[in-house]
């Protein structure tokens, strides 16, 4: 399953809301998530958690390299390691916490250049069985918007309180509503102080549905950038509070943390796969989603 997360109109957040989501996937030993920072822009997360790219063979270029060639499965053995299972596995770094990434360079044409022949040839992302891609912002007719649509659901970032992102929104609508027709799961992700109803935004977009409102929160924030930084909220400072003292490992007192779990269990319910519903949780729908 390919998850992707883009925005129409600058970069509202894209690249943390794709990392919180794979780090909250609910993941099972066959449903390992792993994180594709495919922004033709250039990268962030190897210069968050200070990746060396230079120093490792793996990461977006090797990916895009990987998968010029055909792409066979493989029979393996049930004893063999995990990346023999999952080939993409390969080419991703794993984080503090567990987390694995195909991480993009920094260098805006390198990582365009490395774009660019992934949406040529996107087999590999789908060697995974959750794969989480970070598009950054997906221009019409850009190899970004073209990987959106080899993907099963496309998360389309947005501050519809911004004039410029409305209007771009708006603009796109006639393209996210194409992506349907193909097949592609499509759903906004609001961010910023949206006044408006879940019916009023999605209006704006072709009646695109409203999954998510994704919350100014500075410390989950810096907590997918691999920072350590204190509650400054009275109720975050509570909800961290609680969870010490109740000894819970849980993060969901975070507010981003809360929606990106809240967001990626809905996925998951789209896909059947993983925790999905028939295991003991319910099936979502898009309007629980929301944030704390």
């Amino acid at each position: 399953m390919i998850i992707a997360v883009c925005s129409l109109s600058g970069a509202p957040g894209v690249t943390s809301l794709a990392t919180a989501l794979a780090a909250c996937w609910p993941s099972t030993p066959l449903t390992v998530p792993i994180l594709v920072e495919a922004d033709a822009s250039g990268g962030d997360v190897a210069s968050w958690h200070g990746i060396d790219l230079g120093q490792r063979p793996e990461g977006l270029v090797s990916l895009a390299a990987a998968s010029r060639a055909t792409f066979q499965t493989a029979q393996v053995d049930a004893d063999d390691s995990p990346s023999a299972f999952t080939p993409l596995l390969r080419h991703a770094t794993e984080l503090p916490g567990g987390l694995r990434v195909v991480s993009a360079p920094s260098d805006p044409l390198e990582a365009s250049r490395a774009v660019d022949v992934l949406a040529q040839s996107p087999g590999l992302l789908r060697t995974g069985r959750v794969t989480i891609v970070d598009v950054g912002r997906a221009v019409p007719g850009s190899a970004g918007a073209a990987l959106l649509r080899h993907a099963d659901v496309a998360v389309v970032l947005t501050d519809v309180t911004d004039v410029g992102h409305a209007h771009r929104l708006r603009v796109c609508a006639p393209v996210l509503a194409s992506l349907r027709h193909d097949g592609v799961r499509v759903g906004l992700a609001l961010t910023g102080a949206c006044p408006y109803s879940d019916a009023e935004a999605s209006e704006v977009a072709a009646q695109i549905p409203v999954w998510s409102r994704i919350p100014r929160d500075e410390s989950g924030a810096a907590l997918v950038r691999g920072e350590h930084r204190p509650p400054t909220r009275m109720r975050d400072r509570w909800g961290a509070w609680w969870a010490r003292r109740s000894g819970s490992e849980s993060l969901e007192w975070m507010p981003l943390i809360k929606t990106a779990k809240a967001l990626s269990e809905l996925c998951d319910d789209f896909s059947g796969l993983g925790v999905g519903a028939g295991v003991g949780r319910p099936v979502r729908r898009p309007q629980e989603v929301e944030a704390a």
